[in-house]
């Protein structure tokens, strides 16, 4: 399950969702600002509070909107 931790009016987010769906991806949005849980779970797995954090297995991750990256992280699930 790829999981993208934004924020409500976060430019990058939404490229980073849109690059998702883009390429058929179903992903799960774990808005930070609304849910202490995700603000947590992104601050574990990036040691930050920077989004767009992206990650397939909540180990694996890329801050922000990084293309070549993220189809790295995408091929390699």
């Amino acid at each position: 399950m790829v999981k993208v931790y934004s924020f409500e009016g976060c430019p990058w987010c939404e490229k980073v969702k849109k690059f998702l769906q883009a390429r058929g991806m179903e992903y799960e949005t774990c808005d930070i600002e609304e849910s202490e849980e995700a603000r947590a779970e992104c601050e574990r797995i990036s040691g930050d509070l920077a989004v767009p954090v992206t990650t397939i297995d909540g180990k694996n991750y890329v801050v922000g909107f990084d293309k070549r990256k993220l189809e790295e992280l995408l091929t390699s699930a």
